[in-house]
């Protein structure tokens, strides 16, 4: 029996960093309270753990995950305006109350801020994963464990629940570069590699921000290598309607076992996929099918349809142990994540001009 696909497959590839959801933990959740980690020994840390708290710390001002997207308009008179309707440029902010060496693990308190006041934050809505044979959503606000493994920094996100994991990442390098001089004059990768990468173009030849700006003292960005932690299965509509909630849309077809319903021309990956392209196994507590090659992403993940409830439903699975990664518009994708300070946050604001 051939799978019809009467409707367009949503594509559930993760997209880090913006959603970060999975990799920035957006908005505000529960913060560990208590004592800060003052008391806590440096000796007691390794050095990857005492460069993340030097920035976490809500006593170090926590650390902040630049996003946004900026369109303008141009007047006949050729003046240029930003347009404030769908224009955004927020951080993503996280901090602990105290170090999880001192107190066990604790609860990020997270949140977006604009850096610039004319510019609204954005709603959020929750990533859906599959857990334990059935769909949750991620909290929302986030709610995010912190504990330390070994000599690394491990986050789990919890579902709405508040006790569910949907995902795991294992940080395993935290690499501090202190920004001084003229904000114009910043290692390149920090444009680049970020979407502070945003204020650097130019509207009409003006520039978005005043390059003769510097650097507030103690100012620095922090990049972070981090890794999945188990098989996570993202589970994303494989037809019309689009939803965001736990009722994901399945697949159009009449198949409720997956050996029905290959061949399957997927829209969202342009290809069609046949039975053999991939292999049947138990997945996040169901029976799932795992496409042989990786889609085409910076995070490397493979297409998924799994059984539930007498319908076939799509998603994609990052396994186990599978490292972060960002694209960046070049042939190799970017294999850390950019996370500045307070002081750098702060001079940012003070020298955009749009």
């Amino acid at each position: 029996m051939k799978a019809q696909n009467r409707g367009p497959e949503i594509n559930s590839r993760v997209t880090w960093a913006v959603t970060l959801a999975m990799t920035t933990w957006l908005c505000a959740c529960g913060g560990g309270g208590g004592s800060d980690s003052s008391t806590t020994p440096a000796a007691n840390l390794s050095a990857e753990q005492q460069s993340y708290e030097s920035f976490v710390l809500a006593k170090n001002g926590g650390q902040h995950y630049v996003d946004g997207t900026l369109g303008f308009s141009t007047s006949s008179t050729g003046a240029t305006t930003v347009n404030t309707a769908t224009s955004h440029f927020f951080t993503e902010n996280s901090s602990l109350a105290q170090s999880p060496a001192a107190a066990g693990p604790q609860m990020l308190t997270t949140g977006k801020s604009t850096i610039d006041p004319a510019l609204a934050v954005p709603t959020q809505t929750g990533q859906r994963y599959l857990v334990s044979g059935r769909v949750v959503v991620e909290a929302v606000p986030a709610q995010v464990r912190v504990s330390y493994n070994g000599s690394n920094v491990e986050e789990t996100e919890l579902a709405s629940d508040g006790q569910t994991a949907t995902m795991t990442l294992l940080g395993t390098s935290y690499t501090i570069v202190p920004l001084s001089g003229a904000i114009s004059n910043s290692p390149p990768e920090l444009f680049s590699g970020s979407a502070l990468g945003v204020m650097t173009n130019t509207i009409n030849g003006i520039s978005l921000y005043n390059q003769q700006v510097s650097w507030q003292a103690g100012a620095a960005y922090m990049k972070v290598v981090r890794q999945v932690v188990g098989d996570t299965v993202v589970v994303g509509d494989c037809a019309t309607p689009n939803t965001t909630g736990s009722n994901v849309t399945p697949c159009a077809t009449t198949a409720s076992q997956l050996e029905a319903f290959f061949p399957h021309a997927s829209i969202s990956d342009n290809k069609t996929y046949n039975l053999s392209d991939g292999q049947i196994v138990t997945l996040a507590g169901t029976r799932a099918w795992v496409a042989n090659v990786a889609q085409s992403a910076a995070t490397t993940q493979y297409r998924v349809y799994f059984q539930n409830n007498g319908q076939i439903f799509s998603g994609v699975v990052i396994k186990d142990g599978t490292p972060l990664a960002l694209s960046t518009g070049t042939a190799t994708p970017q294999n850390f994540y950019i996370f500045l300070n307070n002081a750098a946050v702060q001079s940012v604001a003070s020298a955009i001009t749009f």
